[in-house]
């Protein structure tokens, strides 16, 4: 049985002012954290985060789960544009200038410190894993109940969006830890290192994919959103077209190759450096590289161009949606455009004559560049594939999927695998007629997969060239230094009302080593 057929603990202490969610008020702890410890850095049991605000009512019927689900999804996108915003800037592709407020740019592009006062992609991740728990634990109780497939694939679908949503806090602080395990006696417990908060997320999208292996080949018992259209037929198997264990081995295939580059960066004398490989964990890139060629998402023989005039929810990825109807929100980066501009840095890596992801992502932007002593960092283009306020933003393509195999190819030491990967991107979606020629150095293929991984998945969620800066320790050689106050930020702090809500102090556990 999951930890997540149980009860969730209850939360314990409050740190922020109590916030409505509904039927009534409730006072949010510091993200609490638990009393299950890793065994090991590949394996553990699934977490077990409570509810962090009232426990909203879910309807014990079909339609409640539903209503739930639907809430789930729509909940867990509140801080993608925070996310991208930052994850970004980070990677020096685009900087966010204004004359109304000129930190943006210093500290998204790491020339000053970020502020740890505010609330960045942290209290809105957490309320929709409490959500997602909340569904899992109302499915028994549906009248009329679901048969046993039917509640296996609603569990599996709420623990691969919690996983998901792990994922993003993850990525945004990377070394500083999260919290991710429930408390049972009162208190807050502990911060787990980045090694550990990946092993969760991997066994916690296994369990999600055992739920719906369980499930099979059953439809789907609730509708998803047009943005999941490409999984919202069936629960499994994952190598079928249109199930949503494609999504879910494709964000494991992710979330593996994460973990085998955290395991490394913890351990001494293994991590990479900017001229050699370092140890990636092998048994992590394994499982890693298993997941992605058993999701239906991996398709790198038939990738095709990019389309031009904006994202549309496609067969070939996954989207979180938006709209301006009553409701609903907004694309948040639709709105942003007059004051998002692209960096030299990244034109600097780009054949902007012949590549069509170039052509099909950026134009002329008409904008006046609002702070004059940027204009020799920033070029007249601007990122147009968020057209329109309902355009969708992409959570995973097969194009990145394959540069993610791509990558866990390379750490595994086959260089030639991750060349033909690299390979069918550029031809199939650049649009180039001949392939790249790539010497078999890790350093090279290293390098060459890094500049298309940058044109590839550029401003969207999440930016892999920024997670790529990290594993391989280049966050001062790929990053172009602006400076002599450079400090090459690649992670976002930690909210200073946390830190307050434990005392002054957020200190980084590491059990399993």
């Amino acid at each position: 049985m999951t930890a997540h057929m149980k009860q969730g603990a209850a939360v314990a202490g409050g740190r922020s002012p109590s916030r409505s969610t509904g039927h009534r008020r409730w006072t949010r702890t510091g993200m609490a954290l638990g009393s299950l410890v890793l065994a090991s850095s590949v394996a553990c049991k699934d977490s077990n985060i409570p509810f962090y605000t009232s426990p909203t009512s879910i309807s014990n019927s079909p339609d409640g789960i539903q209503n739930a689900v639907t809430g789930l999804i729509a909940a867990s996108r509140q801080d993608v544009g925070n996310y991208i915003f930052y994850m970004t800037m980070f990677a020096r592709d685009e900087a966010n200038i204004q004359e109304d407020n000129p930190q943006n740019t210093l500290n998204g592009l790491g020339l000053d410190a970020i502020p740890p006062a505010q609330d960045i992609a942290w209290d809105n991740l957490y309320l929709s894993i409490g959500a997602a728990i909340n569904v899992i634990n109302a499915v028994p109780n549906v009248v009329p109940a679901y048969t046993a497939p039917q509640a296996a694939a609603v569990v599996g679908i709420a623990q691969t969006m919690e996983a998901l949503n792990l994922m993003i806090l993850a990525e945004t602080r990377d070394t500083l830890g999260i919290p991710v395990h429930a408390v049972t006696s009162g208190g807050v417990g502990p911060v787990y290192c980045n090694k550990d908060v990946w092993a969760q997320i991997v066994a916690e999208l296994d369990s999600a994919n055992n739920s719906l292996q369980a499930a099979g080949s059953i439809p789907l018992p609730v509708k998803l959103p047009a943005g999941f259209s490409s999984v919202n037929t069936t629960a499994a198997p994952s190598t079928t077209p249109g199930s949503f264990a494609a999504f879910n081995r494709a964000l494991a295939a992710k979330a593996g190759l994460e973990l085998a580059y955290a395991i490394a960066r913890n351990a001494a004398g293994t991590a990479p450096t900017p001229g050699t490989s370092g140890a990636p964990d092998v048994n992590a890139l394994t499982r890693a590289d298993s997941a992605a060629t058993a999701s239906a998402l991996y398709t790198p023989t038939s990738l095709s161009p990019e389309p031009t005039g904006g994202w549309t929810d496609s067969p070939d990825g996954v989207f979180w949606d938006w709209s301006a109807q009553a409701g609903d929100v907004v694309n948040p980066l639709n709105s942003a455009q007059g004051v998002w501009v692209t960096l030299r840095t990244l034109v600097a890596d780009v054949d902007t004559i012949n590549d069509l992801r170039w052509k099909a992502k950026f134009g002329p932007n008409p904008f006046g560049l609002q702070l004059a002593q940027y204009d020799s960092i920033t070029v007249r283009t601007l990122y147009t594939a968020y057209a329109a306020t309902s355009t969708p933003i992409p959570i995973i393509r097969s194009e990145g999927l394959v540069l993610d195999r791509a990558q866990i190819q390379l750490g595994l030491g086959n260089f030639a695998e991750a060349i033909t990967l690299i390979n069918n991107v550029h031809q199939s979606v650049g649009g180039f007629a001949t392939p790249l020629t790539i010497a078999s150095t890790y350093t090279a293929v290293r390098d060459s997969l890094m500049k298309e991984e940058r044109i590839s998945t550029v401003f969207e969620s999440s930016n892999d060239r920024t997670v790529s800066i990290r594993m391989y320790n280049l966050e001062a050689t790929a990053d172009t230094t602006f400076g002599t106050r450079d400090l090459h930020t690649t992670v976002i702090p930690v909210p200073a009302a946390e830190i307050q809500g434990r005392g002054g102090q957020y200190t980084v556990t590491c059990p399993s080593m």
